[in-house]
C-alpha cells in the first residue's frame, strides 16, 4: 500500500490519475472541505477517495477538514457525473480560485467553491433521499480505507530502515515516508504500539 507512491530519491512521483481509463464502475460524488476559516470546497468525482484526495496534498490528512467533508456512493461513474455537473452549474456563483498551497498538477482547479457548503449538504441530503449511500463524515470512510492499506505502510517502512542503516535513505522520500507514516497515524493512534521498538526513532518519524 501506499497513499502516495514513495520516490527513491529527487522529486516526488506525479499523482495517479483520479480512474483508470475507460473505468464505468462504482464511484463517489465528494464534497472535498479545506481546513481553515475560509469556507471553502471542493466538488468532485472519483472511484477512490484516499487516492484522489492525498494526490492534492502531500499533508491532505491536515490540509481539509475530513469531518465535514462529504461522499456520496453511485452505482457507476456516469450517474456521479450527472450528479457532479448538475452541481457546477447550480454553483457557479460561488466559484473561486484553488488554494494556491495544493497541488496544481493534479487537477480539478476549477471546481472550488466559496461560501457553498450548506448547498452542498443540502443537495447530498437530497442524495440521500433518493436511496443514495452518504457518509457523512468522510473521516469513517477513510478511517477503514487505511487500515485495508497499512500493510504497505510496514512494507515501506521496513524497506527505509534497512536502507537508513546502509546509508540510501534519499531526503526526498525520507520526508515522504513522514508524510505516509503520519497521514496514517492520524487514523490511528495506536500504530506506533505495533512497529518494532526503535524503527520510528532509527528513522526519526516521531518528531
Amino acid at each position: 500500500m501506499n497513499v502516495h507512491p514513495i520516490p527513491d530519491g529527487g522529486s516526488a512521483a506525479p499523482p495517479p490519475p483520479s480512474a483508470p481509463n475507460g473505468y464505468h464502475g462504482r464511484a463517489f460524488l465528494y464534497v472535498l472541505v479545506a481546513s481553515g476559516p475560509e469556507d471553502l470546497a471542493k466538488v468532485g468525482l472519483t472511484h477512490d477517495p484516499l487516492q484522489r484526495w492525498s494526490s492534492f496534498h502531500p499533508r491532505w490528512f491536515e490540509a481539509f477538514d475530513l469531518d465535514h467533508s462529504l461522499l456520496v456512493e453511485t452505482e457507476s461513474r456516469a450517474d456521479a457525473q450527472a450528479m457532479e455537473t448538475a452541481l457546477h452549474r447550480a454553483l457557479q456563483d460561488h466559484h473561486c480560485p484553488m488554494p494556491l498551497t495544493l497541488r496544481l498538477a493534479a487537477g480539478g482547479h476549477s471546481e472550488w467553491y466559496r461560501g457553498a457548503y450548506p448547498a452542498l449538504r443540502r443537495h447530498v441530503r437530497a442524495q440521500a433521499g433518493a436511496g443514495h449511500v452518504v457518509h457523512w463524515q468522510a473521516r469513517d470512510w477513510l478511517a477503514a480505507a487505511m487500515q485495508q492499506r497499512q500493510d504497505g505502510l510496514f512494507e515501506h517502512l521496513h524497506a527505509a530502515w534497512s536502507d537508513h542503516h546502509t546509508g540510501w535513505l534519499a531526503p526526498a522520500r525520507h520526508r515522504a515516508l513522514q508524510d505516509l507514516f503520519d497521514a496514517h497515524r492520524a487514523f490511528d493512534a495506536a500504530l506506533p504500539g505495533q512497529l518494532p521498538d526503535g524503527l520510528l526513532q532509527d528513522l526519526g518519524l516521531l518528531s
